[in-house]
């Protein structure tokens, strides 16, 4: 089977059309265009080996995951096209399923022990030879910086160097501990597959190349993903690495521990995400939060003492009767909540990969923010999704030295610090929710 389907590349390009085959040894390849098929695949892989998985929500999508090795989105021109690729996908890998339970049943049953420790050692090696290819290319990247400051201009600045100096070093260290490591792990397979050879010398040799397939393919399923794990060497200072206030520290307190003015403080450093959209688009969004914090921020100042924590501020309001009232701190707290959440579900969103800031911000905006907007605001929140930035351009923005925003890891990091940020902001945001529905203080009100 062949045709054409759309593969994501980067943020940078994007989707791009690709020319797919499914060949008769169910090894799935792609090339440029099925007119550049003569210049080589671009790609390959064993269906046998990959997990097949369907996008929840796109009727066109579909992935091919080799964890450790390699990860392909993919979408069809429609979904008969899509469905017609999963069901050859799945034809294959159901005659591996077959192949898998045959070779098991064949194998010795006196080895299956050091074949299954050899497969671990095989499988942790290839995941070292992916994190080494991570560290050539940003050690390139390191030595053409160190390179472009000594060349560029007629006196280096001596700080910015040393810099990108001690960043190679760091790189040159890690890429040394993992060669080194691989060349470990490479010396105990050796001796290990001596010793197995040794011992069962009636073991026919294609079994055993078999079970060492089987067994690799039955190790795919394991949830380790190098593709987007952080070697722990190279982190970048980003706009998140960055915070002063996080919304981890206040995970593990309930929500009468809170204290008011460290959630006002979070709340603040996190909001300054807004001013990374390109300034305007969302100043409606950026003024109603900012008034709603200044609020809580007043009713704190009339008694520090007694409004320490959230829950004293409702208490409070709730006692004197002035919880419904437009202006009160509930009410602020509320809308306050809201748009955390709204916030954490764009950097989900976003940090899944597979969207532009555009559509990320239309999907968090219709699970948390639009059901509580009337047609007026609703409208102005549209029009200034339109003017939010291109991918590039916010990640750059997030990047406190924007020369690294375009290096290999670095999307990898961002990516993965806007998912556990998003996963900390949810879980304040579900200690404030279940507080208010157990007191009845939710409000279905719906404004302009």
């Amino acid at each position: 089977m062949e045709g054409t389907l759309l593969k994501w590349t980067n943020y940078y390009n994007g989707w791009q059309p690709r020319h797919f085959i499914l060949n008769e040894t169910g090894i799935i390849s792609y090339y440029k265009s099925s007119e550049l098929i003569h210049e080589g695949c671009k790609g390959s892989c064993l269906v046998v080996a990959c997990e097949v998985k369907i996008h929840p929500h796109d009727s066109l999508r579909f992935d091919l995951i080799i964890p450790g090795e390699q990860f392909f989105c993919l979408k069809a021109k429609s979904p008969s096209e899509r469905q017609r690729w999963l069901v050859a996908l799945g034809s294959w890998k159901s005659r591996g399923t077959k192949s898998t339970t045959k070779s098991m049943k064949t194998s010795n049953d006196n080895t299956p022990s050091l074949i299954s420790h050899l497969n671990a050692i095989d499988d942790e090696l290839k995941l070292k030879v992916q994190e080494l290819r991570l560290y050539e290319t940003v050690l390139m990247q390191r030595i053409q910086a160190v390179k472009s400051i000594a060349n560029d201009t007629p006196t280096p600045d001596v700080k910015i160097l040393d810099e990108t100096t001690s960043m190679l070093n760091i790189a040159c260290d890690a890429f040394i501990q993992t060669l080194d490591e691989c060349v470990k792990l490479a010396t105990s397979g050796s001796s290990q597959s001596l010793l197995l050879s040794s011992s069962t010398p009636s073991l026919d040799s294609n079994n055993m190349l078999i079970d060492r397939t089987v067994s690799n393919e039955m190790n795919f399923n394991k949830t380790t993903d190098v593709l987007m794990a952080l070697p722990k060497q190279i982190v970048y200072r980003t706009f998140f690495s960055d915070l002063i206030y996080t919304f981890s520290t206040l995970t593990t307190l309930s929500f009468d521990e809170i204290n008011s003015e460290l959630f006002l403080f979070t709340c603040e450093k996190y909001f300054e995400l807004i001013d990374k959209f390109n300034g305007t688009p969302l100043d409606t969004f950026r003024s109603d939060t900012i008034s709603n914090m200044s609020k809580l921020t007043n009713r704190i100042c009339t008694n520090q003492k007694k409004f320490e924590n959230l829950l004293s501020i409702i208490n409070d309001e709730i006692s004197t009767q002035a919880i419904k009232e437009k202006d009160s701190a509930t009410n602020s707290l509320l809308w306050l909540r809201r748009s955390i959440h709204f916030l954490s579900c764009f950097l989900h969103e976003f940090g899944q990969g597979d969207k532009t800031v555009e559509d990320a911000m239309n999907q968090a905006y219709g699970k948390t923010l639009k059901p509580y907007h009337g047609w007026i605001t609703r409208g102005l929140f549209a029009e200034a999704l339109r003017s939010v930035p291109s991918n590039e351009d916010f990640l750059i923005s997030l990047a406190i030295n924007p020369n690294e925003a375009k290096e290999v890891l670095f999307e990898r990091q961002i990516l993965n610090e806007m998912i556990q940020h998003s996963n900390n902001m949810n879980v304040v945001v579900r200690k404030l929710n279940d507080f208010y529905i157990e007191h009845n203080l939710e409000s279905d009100e719906i404004i302009g």
